[in-house]
């Protein structure tokens, strides 16, 4: 986000985007603003991590308090249906219980971030561990 934040504004000014979800924002994250948006934010648990997601202020959106380092979990109101956004980023060195995020997971949940993560079967050349962790959580918890 920092070094590359004025190429990240121009894409999501051209694309319209009403939501954001920004993995390994860094230390540096509130350093550029997006006007008309409000930014929701979670420190990382090394320099390059944390998470934002920037929500258009024509959107009703509230921060839900979590304590779970890299996660951001909002609820977006007044559309025809409710959402729930999860962003998350799992840094390499991190260890995660994919299982702490599931009481947050309600209907209209969308489940978002970088995990780390390679699944064969979601476009990627090979699986590796995490990846086969993740799926296999997915999976097991219908997601």
């Amino acid at each position: 986000w920092g070094t590359r934040a004025l190429e990240v504004i121009e894409l999501v000014y051209k694309t319209e985007a009403s939501i954001c979800i920004f993995t390994e924002a860094g230390e540096l994250w509130n350093t550029n603003k997006l006007p008309h948006f409000n930014i929701f934010y979670q420190k990382g648990t090394n320099h390059i991590g944390g998470v934002c997601i920037a929500v258009g202020k024509h959107l009703k959106a509230s921060l839900i308090e979590i304590d779970i380092p890299n996660t951001v979990v909002i609820d977006i109101t007044g559309l025809s249906e409710p959402v729930r956004i999860i962003g998350t980023y799992w840094p390499n060195s991190q260890k995660r219980n994919l299982d702490d995020i599931l009481p947050l997971i309600v209907e209209g949940t969308i489940l978002t971030g970088d995990f780390n993560a390679t699944v064969r079967e979601w476009s990627s050349p090979a699986t590796d561990k995490r990846g086969a962790v993740v799926k296999d959580w997915i999976e097991e918890n219908n997601l």
